[in-house]
């Protein structure tokens, strides 16, 4: 089976969760014996593959939806859509697409199109959790049998991590820290967490890229002063799993979250963490491993982090939350969908005439 991955190209210039599960969807892919691979669309082409995967149906995605179709490729999307989006939401989205399209006699679109445009043509459509799925459905009219739940995975290293290689590159940091790793910037909401723990005898630890806002990283390092430490971006792997072993407590009070892989990652290397009460995630998290807080909401953050540092989970507690989210099992997974997809295409070339009937039928829609 040759499987093309795909995802909108400014993708790979920046650092954040969804680059690093591209490349470890494509990695757990070929260790099944899947010959999956990050496709070059200079250099190949659609239609010399079985199947195309493509990673969120936004910044232009739809266009690479289309081509597949048109090829006779089935497509599976990975939808990545983050946030709380009713169907009242859904409905105004849709008349003011219409709006848009009668004013510009046709020319202009919207990004909801868009979206909807890349989900109604994809054969089937994979999300994080019972919430992602609960938007397709409500806000984007997506039938629920088109739609199947796959958790992400954490990579080996955060199971086996110690603090070892943390403390040799870092031997002045052996303070008792709380760590927030991610993107630096506003939906991320590192200000936050060093407000609500101004005052407090605890250091923070920040890990992560700074792109326009370097603004907002010197407002961190001024608010929290001689307390708050950043260590810059680090790359995915190892090093990372090191610096979550050697943290005392994992503080990510984001603006919002899909699945966050660093929460995930935080647990499998057995340290609790505070998150946002804003994502995706379905299944169990434990009072005693996790707090849930809202972003905007100091005293809270500060409770939950004070709570925590005072009661820690017993060694192995909160690794075993999420004891069986790996890599493999993610694959295993997909290629289940895969196969599944397969049995149900079309010839290409019947495939090929009802993708043009698809997108007849989308842009029809927004008239």
């Amino acid at each position: 089976m040759r499987v093309a991955v795909l995802s909108y190209p400014m993708l790979f210039q920046t650092a954040g969760g969804l680059k690093m599960k591209v490349g470890r969807t494509v990695d757990a892919l070929v260790q099944r014996g899947i010959d999956a691979r990050l496709v070059d669309p200079l250099k190949e082409r659609l239609r010399d593959f079985d199947l195309v995967h493509v990673f969120a149906p936004y910044n232009g995605n739809h266009r690479v939806v289309e081509q597949a179709k048109g090829d006779g490729v089935p497509v599976v999307m990975s939808t990545i859509i983050s946030g709380r989006f009713s169907r009242w939401q859904g409905w105004r989205a849709r008349f003011l697409t219409r709006l848009v399209g009668r004013l510009s006699g046709w020319e202009m679109t919207t990004n909801y199109q868009q979206i909807l445009t890349a989900l109604t043509l994809a054969d089937h459509l994979v999300v994080l959790g019972s919430s992602e799925r609960q938007v397709l459905v409500d806000a984007y009219l997506m039938p629920s049998s088109k739609i199947s739940i796959v958790h992400n995975g954490i990579g080996d290293e955060f199971f086996r991590a110690t603090p070892q290689a943390f403390h040799e590159r870092w031997p002045k940091l052996r303070r008792p820290f709380v760590l927030h790793t991610g993107q630096i910037c506003e939906v991320k909401n590192q200000l936050g967490l060093v407000r609500a723990l101004k005052g407090q005898d605890i250091d923070i630890v920040m890990i992560g890229q700074v792109n326009s806002e370097s603004a907002y990283l010197q407002a961190c390092l001024g608010e929290g002063g001689s307390r708050v430490h950043y260590l810059g971006e680090l790359p995915h792997g190892e090093l990372i799993a090191s610096a979550y072993a050697a943290c005392t407590l994992v503080a990510i009070p984001s603006r919002y979250e899909g699945m966050p892989n660093s929460i995930l990652e935080a647990l499998a290397s057995d340290r609790a963490a505070v998150l946002t009460d804003t994502h995706t995630m379905d299944f169990e998290l434990p009072s005693d491993v996790t707090a849930q807080v809202a972003s905007t909401d100091h005293e809270a953050i500060r409770r939950a982090v004070l709570r925590l540092l005072a009661n820690p989970p017993a060694p192995g507690r909160a690794r075993s939350v999420v004891s069986q989210m790996s890599w493999g099992v993610v694959a295993a997974r997909l290629e289940e969908i895969y196969r599944r997809v397969l049995d149900n295409s079309p010839a290409p070339a019947k495939d090929r005439e009802q993708a043009g009937v698809a997108i007849g039928a989308c842009e029809g829609a927004s008239a």
